[in-house]
């Protein structure tokens, strides 16, 4: 994942209400006006809870690097 990739995710999920757990990310990104890409990126991220946006980040790094 690169820093555009990370910054759609990270658009796409600015206004989802955390806590969130993965299905809660996935369910916002699919109502919004995100690409395939994120909605890919978002889709891998790891069972969870996820505090903020950093929390996803770090966890996005893990996975997609």
């Amino acid at each position: 994942m690169d820093s555009t990739q990370w910054t759609a995710v990270a658009e796409t999920l600015q206004a989802v209400g955390f806590p969130a757990n993965r299905q809660d990310l996935i369910n916002h990104a699919r109502q919004q006006p995100a690409d395939d890409r994120t909605i890919e990126l978002i889709t891998a991220l790891p069972v969870g809870i996820y505090r903020n946006l950093v929390d996803v980040r770090d966890r996005l790094w893990a996975v997609a690097s």
